[in-house]
């Protein structure tokens, strides 16, 4: 017999952020998994990278649409359509869309508890759409590695050059 008793928010309708660029709809977090995991459903725009970084969740990475640049502890991985790819928590990776077309990308973290961070670091929007492309000033980076910090994750700077 199970013990699961379902969490009291019943909503439906994930919340979206605007994030540098790309779009993450939070589709489950801490208050709806018990604090297990933490899900997002991914628009990343053409050439968009998020940096090397560490946080202590773990990722997977599971591509729905377009392919993806996945970077863990020095290696490369080329993530298509139906592919997935692991982090473990604390190794130092980044994620980009090196290609010309936009990338849909499901990231399931855990434990959950990095949503903090998408929501106070995005700007909310009604809809999955992609904002305007745009070049992140020093000032908005700054921003960003400072509520990083408040969640664990640490900004270590770009992507390295693709090993040949």
């Amino acid at each position: 017999m199970s013990n699961y008793t379902p969490n009291s928010d019943t909503r439906n309708t994930p919340d979206h952020y605007h994030v540098l660029g790309a779009t993450l709809s939070i589709t489950a977090d801490a208050k709806t998994t018990d604090g297990e995991y933490l899900v997002l459903d991914m628009l990343v725009p053409p050439m968009f990278e998020n940096g090397l970084h560490t946080h202590e969740q773990s990722e997977v990475f599971h591509v729905i649409e377009g392919e993806a640049r996945l970077h863990v502890d020095g290696r490369d991985q080329t993530l298509g359509p139906g592919t997935s790819g692991y982090v473990p928590g604390g190794e130092v990776h980044g994620f980009a869309n090196e290609g010309d077309e936009v990338c849909r990308v499901i990231a399931v973290m855990t434990p959950a508890g990095a949503e903090g961070f998408f929501r106070e670091a995005g700007q909310p929007t009604d809809d999955r759409s992609l904002s305007e492309p745009i070049e992140p000033t020093e000032e908005m980076l700054q921003s960003l590695f400072a509520t990083g910090d408040r969640y664990g994750f640490e900004f270590l700077g770009p992507l390295p050059e693709r090993a040949e």
